[in-house]
């Protein structure tokens, strides 16, 4: 048997939260000197303290987790709420990481002081295309990101990459909104092709034509869709100072591709239908 101080180092935990743990009734020396008033633990003890440890991670009360320890949670149950709840850390992580870059991103924008040149937009003609692709909504980019993952794999072993043509969006959402994006994803294809491809989350993919464009303002984004606003309002300057108007959803074309954990590797051209404004 350890003393308190001797098991607070064995366990890594507090002396001060043993004792609190032992006054409330979670978890309570193996032994107790009535005398002295010493508290003696067992390291028999250390995979019940884990385990209130570990549901104390999960965000669970104390009183949640007397209940539980009561009613013997085994350790798979544990493992599987443990594993939950590391997903959404990694995803808290992912949109924290994400929201910091554009942060970064509209300081860059606000150096500038808005100026844009006009290399940095180019107005051309897009032609019909066979599009295999998907719409729907998404919650938000994490959301967005996993489920491009997703279908570029699937899609991959479906479809033989000689057809595939660039990973491409169609953007249906009316209004820029942070989350609930209507969004139509896919492969722009080399040559027109009869299929459907099913995706894991019961979906299924099919073949379109995206409609030609007589005249589209176009730019390159370098990196995540963090720095999407700076394309995005050097087509907006540009649209306005040579007297254009937007005229249909806008495009994004990936050039290089999204790849988990290397978002900021993309390169995308942004792509939008206009028409002249008439003098």
């Amino acid at each position: 048997m350890f003393r308190i101080g001797e098991f607070s180092k064995i366990a890594q935990v507090p002396a001060s939260l043993l004792r609190y743990y032992d006054d409330i009734g979670l978890f309570a020396p193996i032994h107790s000197d009535r005398e002295t008033g010493y508290r003696y633990y067992s390291v028999q003890q250390l995979a019940q303290l884990n385990r209130i440890l570990a549901l104390k991670d999960l965000g669970l009360s104390l009183e949640q987790i007397k209940h539980l320890v009561e009613d013997q949670v085994s350790p798979d149950e544990i493992r599987g709420m443990l594993t939950l709840k590391k997903s959404q850390i990694e995803q808290t992580i992912q949109a924290e990481a994400v929201r910091l870059r554009a942060v970064e991103s509209r300081l860059q924008q606000l150096e500038q002081k808005g100026q844009f040149q006009d290399d940095d937009v180019v107005l051309k003609s897009l032609p019909a295309h066979p599009f295999l692709s998907l719409r729907q909504t998404f919650k938000d980019l994490v959301e967005t990101l996993a489920f491009i993952a997703d279908m570029g794999q699937t899609v991959s072993k479906q479809v033989k990459a000689k057809s595939l043509g660039r990973f491409a969006a169609v953007i249906h959402s009316e209004l820029y909104e942070e989350n609930n994006w209507d969004l139509e994803f896919g492969f722009l294809l080399n040559h027109d092709l009869e299929t459907r491809v099913p995706l894991p989350n019961g979906s299924v993919m099919t073949v379109r034509e995206l409609p030609p464009v007589q005249t589209a303002v176009t730019a390159v984004r370098f990196g995540g869709p963090e720095n999407g606003h700076l394309c995005y309002s050097a087509i907006g300057a540009w649209v306005e100072t040579h007297q254009f108007k937007l005229i249909g959803p806008g495009r994004e074309v990936f050039v290089v591709p999204p790849k988990p954990g290397h978002e900021s590797e993309m390169v995308v051209e942004i792509q939008f239908p206009v028409n002249a404004i008439a003098a």
